[in-house]
Parts: structure tokens; sequence; C-alpha cells
């Protein structure tokens, strides 16, 4: 393995690591709550790009999936990917993606980074509110 793709391996694992702890920090506000994983999880498209976000991000779905207590407010089990903070949870894969993907193209170019961000977002939202919309009913608006 190159020492590159190390170093990607160990910060990958750490933005996993961090996702967890920033889920722990939760405002509850109706049934999906503010959370700090959303920074670490478009922190790490920024900073890994789509490939090791991918992988990060992965670990941390995988890690809630089996059981580990990583969702917001230290919630875990595969029951929650149908709850109504499912789309979120699932979102956080082309959030990651589509921010790594702009990023990577203007490397360290702060507008390109902020137009990732944007895009990034509307694709986790994207995916969270239609699944919210389709898990409780709640209207459009």
């Amino acid at each position: 393995m190159m020492r590159n793709d190390l170093r990607a391996m160990v910060l990958a694992s750490l933005f996993a690591a961090l996702t967890a702890v920033g889920a722990l920090i939760a405002i509850p506000i109706g049934p999906v709550p503010f959370v700090l994983q959303n920074f670490f999880v478009m922190l790490m498209g920024l900073l890994l790009g789509p490939r090791w976000g991918l992988a990060g991000v992965g670990v941390y779905l995988l890690a809630g999936a089996l059981g580990l207590p990583v969702f917001a407010g230290g919630t875990s089990g595969i029951a929650r990917f149908a709850g109504p903070t499912g789309g979120y949870l699932v979102g956080y894969l082309p959030c990651v993606a589509v921010i790594g993907w702009i990023s990577s193209r203007g490397k360290g170019v702060r507008m390109i980074d902020a137009l990732a961000l944007i895009g990034g977002t509307l694709a986790l939202y994207a995916c969270g509110v239609s699944w919210l919309k389709l898990v409780t009913g709640m209207a459009w608006g």
C-alpha cells in the first residue's frame, strides 16, 4: 500500500469518528434534529475527495447499522435507515461524493469549494426531505 493511501485511510477513519462525535451534539427540533455531523461529512468531502470521503461515510454508516451508537442522540441500528432521519443518513453518500468531486476539480479555489458545499447540501436535502415526507406524510411546506 502506498504511503498516501495509508494517510487517506487514516484520515477517512478519523473523519468517521469525528462524524460520530458530531452526532452526539444534537438539538432536537421535530423529527429530525439539528446535528454537527453534517459539518464533518462536508469537511470530509472537501479534504478527502470523493473516493476516500465515500469510504469514511461508508465506515460511519456501517458502524451505525451494526449497532454502534454513532447516529444522532447516540442511537444506532439498521432501523434508523427506515425512520425519519434515514434519508439524511443515506444522503451523506451523494453529499460527500458531490462535494468531493466538485472540489477536486478546482483544488484550492474557494469559490469552487463554496459551490461544492452548496451542491452537496442540495444532494443531502434532496434525499433527506423527500424520505422525511414519504415516511411521515408531512406536506412539502
